[in-house]
């Protein structure tokens, strides 16, 4: 055992110190009498006050001895020492992801494991230096090289509840690089390993798991969309609910349309299976549909408890009802008008190349929402969502570096939103040719590819000056993908896109995912209402940029954006006049041109790997490290600081010098509490006669 503050000690001078106020007396002054007969008590008294007297037996002297050895052991802050368990240089890994949550470990798995965490520290040789990380959506250093136990605690316990999925490939990768800085490092995980993938990585240093958890029992909505039938006149809302537990259980799911209860019903869920359930009740002009898991009616809740609550409701934002209207230019293509008028809420029109030029003329060109150009564009683009298909020339939309004789398909994004439904294995694209166009093109800086090819981008889409536009670098007639399934789904998911609907319409996304909001003409920003009701402004990063992205999607529930309008701009928007029928769409009661619309989006935890959160026993991240790492792991001492122990002792050593001290008013109390039991017991047997 040692002394961490072996200075501390010299406190202990106050022993000597103690006795001798004990052995000295008050000195009182001499004076000489006629008789001490009537006095004997005074001498008596005097003899008694002595200075350096004779020690008595004392117990209040014996308890202010200890106290005071007591007292300056505790501020030399003594240890004891034992062989370390764990390396000198340690990066600590904290899984913090939505599973963390539960409530099977009090109050939850994440304190359990910021627990477990604290505790393996002590583990760690004198002198040691630990490094956090907190691992959710990314990965986060909270503190590097931390020797002192204090500030390392304290970063352990900052450590926040995420509502997202664990990368642990990030952290773990992190944790890799900050071990091997030194030699003989090792990273421990404190996890409830309740993912079912096993990051695709190595760490050359030793990796040891603690892992929390109990149970596996949890009901969770597994998914949530809201599609619209084809003739566009009635809207669906799909529901599965999944029970991850290994026992039955009886749930009552909810389902609100803006808030107000539409209906619910009973769900007898089999373990490790889901109930899928259509709801076409929905209201006319529902916004948001909102489901929730409760236990049923007013019985107790059937089945084991419930212990996440993060994936116990689900948001949908349902797309608005007011018709969009599309613009064709081309010379005729079937396939692509069957597509088009197929859209639910879409009427579509349509000129020729030669008539587009009076067409766009037209102040009710404005009414658009969609132009589709085929084969053909005009020397000024509209302003406004453009679907263009083999474009003749390069242009703002894209770079067209000449005629592609030969095409090959490349890999197929795999998350793409636009290719959901949508199966490319059998697509063939015939080379450029007399009749129709396959053009070479280059992808622009603000698109994204959705059909690569061999030597350029087939499809792509993306925000062109913060208008929404896709681009097939080839003629649907040069292929036959209008032969195909997918191209009626390939254009509705395009549609719900360019038409404003990946807001709308989009599928809920995963938490902290960014959003990229288009700012309307005329606005200086883009205002977001948060699920809580706080709000944020954003603001554009550079003068003219067309957009602003939204990263704080941390809250679960629907987002609000709104345009900021500019208080500089002095934009008096025309109502819309009725087009002829032969060139442009009817007029929209209560719609103004410019005037952008509010753009709702939800987040919603979807994750499987979250919702089951059956825990592990840590050997698959164990296996991710080495045996021995990239040295020998220096083998230290670790110190168990007894002041703890000392500090209740001398606690204990003051609560009987108080009594002893305090005896009689102790007794008195003592006393009054007995006296007060008896008088308590007659008032309740006088209660229970009468």
């Amino acid at each position: 055992m040692g002394m961490l503050a072996p200075l501390a000690l010299l406190g202990l001078l106050s022993v000597p110190l103690i006795i001798a106020f004990y052995m000295l007396r008050l000195r009182r002054q001499q004076q000489q009498v006629s008789s001490t007969y009537l006095w004997q008590h005074l001498v008596r008294d005097v003899e008694a006050n002595a200075p350096w007297q004779r020690l008595r037996r004392s117990l209040l002297l014996l308890l202010q001895l200890a106290l005071a050895v007591i007292l300056a052991v505790l501020v030399a802050r003594p240890f004891s020492e034992r062989p370390a368990a764990l390396a000198h240089d340690l990066v600590l890994v904290m899984d913090a992801s939505a599973s963390m949550a539960a409530t099977d470990e009090f109050p939850t798995r994440l304190d359990a494991a910021k627990r477990a965490a604290q505790s393996a520290i002590s583990g760690v040789p004198a002198g040691g230096r630990v490094s956090i990380i907190a691992a959710a959506e990314t990965a986060q250093l909270v503190a590097n090289e931390a020797t002192d136990r204090g500030r390392i605690q304290r970063a352990i316990d900052s450590i926040e509840q995420s509502i997202g999925p664990v990368n642990l490939d990030d952290a773990m990768r992190l944790a890799g690089k900050l071990a091997e800085r030194t030699l003989g490092a090792q990273i421990l995980v404190v996890t409830d390993d309740a993912g079912a993938r096993t990051p695709d990585l190595r760490v050359s240093v030793p990796v040891k798991v603690v892992t929390v958890g109990r149970e596996r029992h949890n009901q969770a909505i597994a998914a949530l969309a809201v599609r619209a039938t084809p003739d566009g006149l009635r809207r669906s809302v799909f529901i599965s609910v999944a029970n991850y537990s290994d026992q039955e259980a009886t749930r009552r799911l909810q389902v609100l349309a803006d808030g107000s209860p539409v209906t619910a019903r009973d769900l007898l869920l089999r373990p490790l299976s889901r109930a899928d359930v259509v709801i076409d009740e929905l209201p006319a002009g529902t916004r948001t549909v909102e489901a929730r898991l409760a236990q049923p009616g007013d019985e107790p809740m059937a089945g084991p408890v419930d212990r996440l609550a993060l994936d116990d409701a689900a948001w949908a934002v349902v797309p608005p009802d007011r018709p969009r209207f599309v613009l064709l230019v081309g010379e005729g293509n079937v396939y692509l008008q069957n597509a088009l008028s197929l859209l639910p809420n879409v009427e579509l029109y349509g000129t020729t190349p030669q008539d587009y030029a009076a067409t766009a003329a037209d102040p009710k060109f404005a009414s658009y929402d969609l132009v589709v150009f085929d084969a053909f564009l005009p020397p000024t683009l509209p302003d406004t969502a453009v679907l263009a298909l083999a474009p003749p020339r390069t242009s703002l939309l894209g770079e067209v570096r000449g005629p592609l004789e030969e095409v090959y398909l490349g890999q197929l994004p795999p998350d793409e939103p636009l290719l959901r439904g949508v199966d490319l294995t059998r697509l063939h694209i015939l080379g450029n040719n007399d009749r129709f166009r396959t053009q070479d093109m280059a992808l622009p800086d603000w698109a994204r590819a959705i059909i690569p090819g061999g030597d350029g981008p087939l499809l792509y889409s993306g925000l062109r000056d913060g208008q929404p536009t896709a681009v097939f670098a080839f003629d649907v007639r040069n292929s036959d993908l209008p032969l195909q399934i997918a191209w009626p789904i390939l254009i509705s998911n395009l549609a719900g896109e360019l038409l404003g609907g990946a807001l709308a319409t989009r599928d809920p996304l995963a938490p902290s995912s960014p959003v990229e909001l288009p700012l309307p003409t005329g606005s200086v920003g883009m205002r977001v209402t948060l699920p809580d009701g706080s709000v944020q402004e954003l603001l554009p990063g550079a003068t003219g940029a067309a957009s602003v992205t939204f990263v704080d999607t941390r809250q679960l529930g629907v987002y609000r954006a709104e345009p900021m309008p500019d208080p500089l701009a002095t934009v008096s928007p025309s109502p819309m006049a009725t087009p002829s029928a032969q060139t442009a769409p009817s007029a929209t009661p209560g719609v103004e041109t410019g005037q952008a619309e509010p753009s709702l989006f939800a987040v919603d935890l979807f994750a499987p790997d979250e919702s089951n959160i059956r825990p592990g026993d840590g050997s698959r991240l164990a296996r991710l490290g080495t045996e021995s790492g990239s040295g020998p792991m220096e083998q230290g001492t670790a110190r168990d600081e007894l002041w703890p122990l000392v500090a209740m002792l001398a606690l204990g050593f003051l609560l009987i010098e108080w009594l002893v001290y305090e005896r009689d008013g102790a007794r008195r109390l003592l006393g009054g509490v007995r006296r007060l039991r008896p008088r308590r017991a007659g008032l309740s047997r006088r209660g229970g006669q009468a």
